[in-house]
């Protein structure tokens, strides 16, 4: 349906293409929006006919990273126990799309904001078109990335790298990310190029290829900090000068 927030289509045998369909918002990871993709990650894992997922963003652009106009996007006049679990959404949405059994890319168009670079990382490839760019703007807003990205971050580009794109919030293009190994390939259509890499993904003997990528997950997890950064982010909004940030964000944001 038009209205659905998380799109679900079967382009070629065997693939799957999960489509955010937010662009009237640019994307922006609405508590909805998360909660339809972790739901759609988990019963697309079940599906024994799907050998590689798509994720893309519909309207040109993959997302704007987590929707701050929405009221309690950080969870900020929920009771503790409310909050804690409001702001665990991302970081289920990410461990969702981690630990999926098959291979999946993210097609990426346009930008890639906040926790777009979380589900982006949470992937197994990263497509991004010629055009696009990366940005992790959360610092800005006085408060530390998290939905377990930093160490996603870490095993693609190192610490160094992981600390300009998180401590700096520089802004990376398409060609820097394939250069840092943050993306795979870049492309004209990066939607078409994910179409390709899936097909050839499917060709190959599906349940060898999921025990390699089960076990290279196995070899690369670091130790599991994601639930200690969520607390962190409840904590660091409790601090009057990142509500100072974030109240000057949605002002701007109002204004448009």
């Amino acid at each position: 349906m038009a209205d659905d927030v998380v799109t679900v289509r079967e382009p070629t045998p065997g693939v799957a293409l999960v489509t955010l369909n937010r662009p009237e918002k640019r994307n922006a990871l609405s508590a909805e929006l998360k909660r339809a993709l972790t739901e759609t990650a988990r019963d697309l894992a079940e599906r024994t006919d799907i050998g590689a997922v798509i994720l893309t963003g519909a309207g040109g652009a993959f997302t704007a990273g987590n929707d701050i106009s929405e009221s309690n996007s950080f969870a900020q006049e929920l009771p503790l126990v409310e909050a804690r679990r409001h702001i665990r959404l991302g970081l289920e949405l990410c461990k969702a799309w981690e630990t999926m059994p098959q291979l999946t890319i993210a097609a990426i168009d346009g930008f890639c904001i906040g926790g777009g670079i979380s589900i982006a990382v949470a992937c197994d490839f990263r497509i991004l078109q010629r055009e696009a760019w990366i940005r992790a703007p959360e610092v800005e807003l006085g408060i530390t990335y998290s939905w377990g990205t930093l160490p996603r971050l870490v095993r693609l580009v190192g610490p160094q790298r992981a600390k300009l794109i998180a401590a700096v919030a520089r802004k990376v293009d398409a060609e820097t990310a394939l250069a840092w190994g943050l993306c795979d390939e870049v492309a004209d259509d990066a939607q078409a190029a994910a179409l390709e890499m899936a097909d050839e993904i499917v060709s190959k003997p599906r349940v060898a290829q999921q025990m390699i990528k089960e076990s290279i997950n196995r070899q690369t997890a670091g130790l599991d900090l994601g639930t200690l950064e969520q607390d962190q982010v409840l904590l660091n909004i409790s601090d009057p000068e990142t509500r100072a940030l974030q109240a000057a964000v949605l002002d701007r944001i109002s204004e448009k």
